[in-house]
């Protein structure tokens, strides 16, 4: 029963968790699809997507944040390209279009941010190549 499983907090500690899943369930996304992410055949093998998070900030613009984790024991370095969509599947001009490079340390991770230039952008695409 779900009312049990709440009996084991305190009441003063309850209303703060359960405000702080609700806030974070409204503000990021982590479902993602393998149309949203794409990797060469190397990177698909040692490189692993570790979170996606969505969100939305200043003039309603979607902004993603994605941690890539780098599965070799050496530093390693790979392209990245992000690119939205609108609600029709659109591609939408964005300041960023282009590959970027990262380093990644051996056994590390990086976060690799975009923000949307509209309010129009949907979804996003993400494209991440070998640079080494």
């Amino acid at each position: 029963m779900i009312t049990s499983c709440f009996e084991r907090f305190p009441r003063k500690l309850l209303a703060p968790i359960l405000i702080a899943g609700f806030l974070g369930g409204c503000y990021s996304n982590t479902i993602t699809s393998d149309r949203q992410i794409t990797k060469d055949g190397w990177l698909s093998m040692h490189a692993d997507v570790r979170v996606v998070r969505e969100t939305r900030v200043s003039d309603d613009l979607m902004r993603v944040d994605v941690e890539v984790e780098n599965t070799l024991p050496f530093d390693t370095r790979f392209n990245y390209q992000f690119e939205f969509v609108d609600a029709e599947g659109r591609q939408l001009f964005t300041p960023t279009t282009g590959f970027r490079q990262q380093q990644v340390p051996a056994g590390g991770f990086v976060t690799i941010t975009a923000t949307a230039s509209s309010p129009k952008a949907a979804d996003f695409r993400l494209t991440l190549t070998n640079a080494d």
